[in-house]
């Protein structure tokens, strides 16, 4: 069995710069916490409420050129909206990871399903949702793009189910 998706995202954000991912563990974000562990290098710093490890990745951009946070569907999405806010008219570097519910519930009225597109519009340069393993590695390249060169916010949108397939290394 490959690696899976998860795996894939630490191994390029830690390609990219980053050490540190600020989040409340559980729910859709439990695939992408394991592959952290599993990793090793990168490290997930857990947090009391999300908003605090948006304002944390502001500050790691600040400090070191980049900084990440992540935010599980519903509450963690909105949650993260006052530090990415602030990052954005910052002009610092941040990925946001926002986990969702599995993709096959879209539009479903899953329990604390949130539009992350409608809600991380205004505070972000790059906002996409990868839906398949040969979508994710090509967006989440773009999200860092845009994260690094325009000194933005980049929300890349990871269904929790999607987190979980074996990644396409043909990319």
């Amino acid at each position: 069995m490959g690696k899976k998706v998860a795996n894939q995202l630490i191994e390029t954000v830690k390609q990219a710069g980053i050490k540190h991912i600020y989040a409340v563990t559980g729910d859709s974000l439990n695939e992408v916490n394991e592959a952290v562990r599993q990793d090793g290098e990168v490290k997930w710093v857990h947090v009391r409420h999300e908003e605090t490890g948006a304002y944390a990745a502001l500050a790691e951009a600040e400090l070191n050129g980049i900084g990440c946070c992540a935010g599980s569907s519903g509450p963690g999405h909105v949650h993260l909206i006052n530090g990415l806010y602030d990052a954005q008219r910052a002009n610092a570097s941040v990925l946001a990871i926002a986990s969702t519910c599995p993709s096959y519930e879209f539009g479903m009225s899953y329990f604390q399903e949130t539009n992350t597109i409608k809600l991380f519009d205004d505070c972000s340069g790059y906002n996409q949702i990868a839906n398949t393993p040969q979508q994710f590695p090509r967006m989440l390249q773009a999200a860092l793009q845009h994260a690094i060169s325009k000194k933005e916010v980049a929300v890349i949108g990871l269904p929790g189910d999607l987190a979980a397939q074996n990644a396409d290394e043909s990319m």
